[in-house]
């Protein structure tokens, strides 16, 4: 079942990682449908004001999903990491892990 860590402080690369996961495991998929979308002719893909569409859309959207993860993580990883920074000084952090098992 689950079991309870407690930690002072996490750092900072896994706070990158949990975002980065999370983030690109939903904004990959969202820009591979809306890939698919801009292929059969709905103007879904943008790149530089102007839709796309077709293969090169197709290949742009989860590129476009991809550089919106990178993007995303780096700024709300880095506010995610100071805060969790503030955060240890003044409580150890409880967190709640499935065993492998």
């Amino acid at each position: 079942m689950f079991s309870t860590v407690t930690a002072r402080r996490l750092s900072v690369g896994t706070v990158y990682k949990l975002w980065f996961v999370g983030l690109g495991a939903t904004l990959l998929p969202l820009g591979l449908l809306l890939g698919i979308c801009a292929l059969s002719g709905y103007n879904t893909v943008t790149w530089n004001g102007q839709p796309l569409h077709g293969v090169g859309a197709l290949f742009a959207g989860p590129a476009i999903g991809l550089g919106m993860a990178l993007l995303f993580t780096a700024l709300l990883g880095s506010c995610a990491a100071f805060g969790l920074w503030l955060c240890s000084w003044f409580r150890p952090l409880s967190l709640k892990i499935k065993n492998l098992n």
